[in-house]
């Protein structure tokens, strides 16, 4: 739908413009930060206009734009024709290089360059609301897309990077639905909603299918195969995580707790919402993680490590099992230890292993199936 009619039925809705800003908040993915503890971590007592979340959204936007437009075409958004003006501190964004996504697997490339697209234009919708509704747009903050030192040396580099970038912003997002009151709002953002948390899957299947490893942004992250076993970023009862914008801010700014820079963001985001809080603790959840997550070795026997797994209450114990589809291995180990002594006894091939852990309440978490190709010297590997 065209997005000037999306905004005049959003206008229509809404008694008021300071109404239709509450209401248009949620029509982006970056604007799902302002949900449940919106003050966390931000210095002020004075609670946020409604300006002041949208333009926080904003910030948000640039930076998903930014990352795949920069990735799939080389270029950044203003170079495309997008608007990066505004008030605060205007800055460029910085790093990245146009990434080959050209894989057997996937179409890679068509899916970033949609995705690209979708996040130019939450940017230019998010400009047209504040404008319409009286309110001055942010301009874009300086982005550092080299932040973390991946992201566009490789396919894999790029899916892991995107993979953090959607599953941070469909959480984010979900914690905007407590402040939708309007019915045909509510609608609207289930839509958009929708469309973000395709995006999200697509990526997560591609990171699970090409089997890259992730790892745990924070204790609200969950993990796509094969670092994780959910395939989804869902939770126990099939419900998406959310985060405020102090926690956002936490990961963005390269994980640093009560600062207003760093990370994507050298000079902090434009804006009254701009100091992150603590992360989601890690141990605030049960995860099984074993490394490495494969292997093919000559050696008749080698050590897994689950130490890297967390606990939601208490200490955790221990338990390696055998996985049927492959060879079985004899496992050496103790409930209370982390590491196991996989045996290959029975001779060369395919061994599949799994990692149980159990915390102090009861709950479990299964770790990837780890696949261990056992071939000494002298063997052919055999054909799979």
């Amino acid at each position: 739908m065209a997005k000037g009619r999306f905004l005049e039925e959003v206008i229509a809705e809404a008694p008021n413009r300071r109404r239709f800003l509450s209401k248009i908040a949620v029509a982006s993915a970056g604007a799902a930060a302002i949900g449940a503890g919106l003050m966390e971590g931000q210095t002020t007592t004075t609670p946020p206009t409604d300006a002041d979340i949208l333009n926080f959204a904003l910030n948000l936007e640039y930076l998903e734009a930014e990352f795949y437009t920069v990735a799939t075409t080389g270029k950044t958004i203003d170079q495309l024709g997008i608007s990066i003006t505004g008030s605060g501190n205007q800055g460029a964004a910085t790093g990245g290089k146009m990434v080959n996504l050209t894989n057997s697997s996937f179409p890679t490339s068509a899916i970033a360059m949609e995705i690209a697209a979708d996040e130019r234009s939450h940017v230019t919708l998010i400009q047209q609301a504040l404008t319409a509704a009286g309110a001055q747009p942010i301009a874009q903050p300086a982005i550092n897309l080299d932040a973390l030192g991946i992201g566009f040396g490789s396919l894999a580099e790029f899916l892991t990077l995107a993979r953090a970038f959607e599953d941070v912003g469909v959480t984010a997002y979900a914690g905007a639905a407590p402040l939708i009151s309007s019915s045909a709002i509510l609608g609207y953002a289930a839509r958009i909603l929708a469309a973000e948390a395709e995006h999200a899957s697509n990526i997560r299947l591609q990171v699970a299918t090409l089997g890259i490893p992730t790892t745990l942004l924070d204790g609200a992250d969950i993990l796509p195969p094969p670092s994780g076993q959910n395939y989804f970023s869902l939770n126990s009862v099939g419900l998406a995580q959310t985060r405020t914008p102090g926690q956002v801010l936490f990961i963005v700014y390269g994980s640093m707790a009560n600062v207003t820079s760093g990370g994507f963001f050298p000079n902090g985001v434009n804006g009254t919402l701009n100091t992150s809080s603590a992360g989601v603790s890690i141990t605030n959840i049960t995860n099984a993680i074993v490394t490495p997550t494969s292997l093919t070795t000559k050696s008749a026997s080698i050590v897994l490590d689950g130490s890297a797994s967390t606990s939601a209450s208490g200490s955790l114990t221990y338990q390696y099992v055998f996985v049927p589809g492959g060879l079985q291995p004899a496992l050496l180990q103790t409930s209370t230890n982390p590491k196991v002594t996989v045996d290959f006894v029975n001779g060369p091939g395919v061994y599949l292993v799994q990692l149980i852990v159990t915390d102090a309440s009861g709950t479990t978490s299964k770790s990837a199936v780890v696949m261990l190709n056992y071939q000494p010297s002298g063997t052919t590997s055999p054909s799979q």
